[in-house]
């Protein structure tokens, strides 16, 4: 093949990724194809999620958010001021996209009519090294419906969204200071650390936002994810087994090929290519 026709492959499967990106970003609800996701009823737990955009926060929806967010504080220590104006700033962005989580009593929101959530989601649909990815900014919970099995669920929907939009991957960034997230991405929900993590870098450090206290992770999509079925209805079986038949492996070749290996999820997360990333770990869904 000549090199004008590869060059034109290339272009005509680099929109095609981009088409996707911009097709899961135009979507007014992604939970829409998983409504009995919506409610988690479990563990003296009754919580309901609704989705939400960066660009539609009400301004007590936001001070919520930045309340949430200083569960973070004590990971980034003396860093934290100049992380939270990153966060408020990243927080209202358009191509934000959030699963909000809001507590039930009697089947009825707790305050009807108001932004009080208990949690949220902060996510977008990306390109890392060329790759349709599912970026999980922000998981925060309060700590009262924390050790209920609401963060688990929410990342299992978070992976269903991922393959119903044709995501190849979920991404997502950890404190090295938080063993207990450490322990639950890893351990729990089977992600690992990519090779293009600061921690595993030997790149000389030019900012704040790149630094080996945090790591970089990833979870590669495959047709099969390892999900929680025993945990799910038998309709919400259904319901993701159809998300899963959505997946689009990208097959060209890219710097990410060592990533994402013959993208059939036999490979972490690896590139050559080394560059600065945010302060926290990095995970890919495998």
């Amino acid at each position: 093949m000549d090199s004008s026709k590869r060059r034109k492959q290339i272009l005509e499967k680099k929109k095609k990724i981009h088409d996707v990106i911009k097709r899961a970003s135009s979507r007014l609800d992604p939970l829409s194809p998983f409504d009995s996701f919506r409610r988690y009823t479990k563990n003296d737990l009754s919580v309901y999620l609704e989705p939400g955009r960066g660009d539609r926060l009400s301004s007590s929806l936001k001070q919520h958010i930045r309340k949430l967010l200083k569960n973070m504080e004590g990971f980034y220590g003396s860093d934290w001021p100049i992380q939270a104006k990153v966060k408020r700033k990243e927080m209202s962005s358009p191509d934000a996209r959030y699963i909000f989580v809001r507590e039930l009593r009697y089947g009825k929101a707790y305050e009807e009519g108001c932004d009080q959530i208990a949690g949220f989601v902060h996510y977008r649909f990306t390109l890392e090294e060329e790759i349709p990815v599912l970026y999980v900014y922000e998981i925060q919970l309060e700590s009262r419906i924390q050790g209920k099995g609401l963060g688990e669920f929410l990342m299992q929907l978070i992976e269903l969204i991922a393959s119903k939009n044709q995501m190849s991957a979920v991404v997502l960034t950890v404190q090295t200071s938080n063993a207990l997230a450490m322990t639950f991405y890893m351990s729990k929900l089977g992600y690992r650390i990519s090779s293009i993590s600061p921690s595993k870098t030997n790149l000389p450090v030019q900012n704040q936002l790149s630094r080996p206290s945090m790591r970089y992770f990833a979870k590669r999509l495959i047709p099969k994810l390892n999900l929680c079925w025993r945990r799910m209805t038998e309709n919400q079986r259904k319901i993701a087994y159809q998300a899963c038949s959505c997946i689009v492996p990208y097959s060209y070749k890219t710097e990410a090929d060592e990533d994402f290996g013959s993208f059939d999820g036999s490979s972490y997360f690896q590139t050559k290519r080394q560059r600065n990333l945010k302060c926290e770990s990095h995970f890919v869904l495998h």
